[in-house]
């Protein structure tokens, strides 16, 4: 079930940050609203996350900006796909914020 359409209906699945803290357990995505305009609007937080594993693709360009495909719920935690990676994790929860412009 790709969970990007729940969590970010009516944005472009452009991220800005992708941030993972062990100490905290936490991983935390902050997206742009459209491509053509790039304003911070969202930001998606997950909470006691533990095990994540990351596989890098291609090394993109210097100034690429990393899309997100797909956000899956998999049996025991979840899978973001991007253009550039694939990061598994397990998480307790998640919650989404509106990002203040």
């Amino acid at each position: 079930m790709n969970l990007l359409e729940e969590y970010i209906p009516d944005y472009s699945g452009h991220i800005a940050k992708l941030k993972y803290s062990v100490e905290k357990e936490t991983l935390e995505i902050v997206f742009f609203d459209r491509p053509e305009e790039f304003n911070i609007v969202l930001k998606l937080v997950f909470y006691g996350v533990k095990e994540l594993r990351e596989a890098e693709f291609e090394r993109p360009e210097d100034n690429c900006i990393e899309l997100a495909i797909g956000l899956d719920s998999v049996i025991g935690g979840y899978c973001l796909h991007t253009d550039q990676r694939e990061i598994h994790f397990q998480a307790n929860r998640v919650e989404s914020f509106s990002v203040d412009r």
